[in-house]
């Protein structure tokens, strides 16, 4: 399973993805409001930082998963998905995104 497959699971059986996008959208554009008037990003520019941050994201969730699960080029798709769902993870992130704070402190 590659970055984008575990994305696509992820979306589909969770609602993790979903949760982490909203709440990254409403920081920035809390920040974008902040800007003076001239400086402000359109909604294009807002959604492709949301996009970098879920691509970190996930980045992070696979590198974790691959590490825990000792996966390696061959692991297969099936694999990936018993591990997620033996260890509950879908569960776990998506708890976990619930509680995030994305922001300045």
């Amino acid at each position: 399973m590659n970055k984008n497959e575990l994305l696509e699971y992820i979306d589909n059986n969770s609602t993790a993805i979903t949760i982490f996008k909203d709440k990254v959208r409403t920081e920035q554009e809390a920040k974008n409001k902040k800007r003076q008037p001239a400086k402000r990003w359109n909604e294009a520019k807002i959604e492709r930082t949301v996009d970098k941050f879920t691509d970190d994201f996930i980045g992070n969730v696979y590198d974790k998963l691959y590490k825990g699960m000792k996966a390696n080029r061959n692991t297969s798709s099936e694999e990936w998905i018993v591990f997620i769902e033996t260890n509950e993870i879908l569960d776990d992130l998506e708890e976990s995104v619930s509680m995030m704070e994305i922001g300045e402190d």
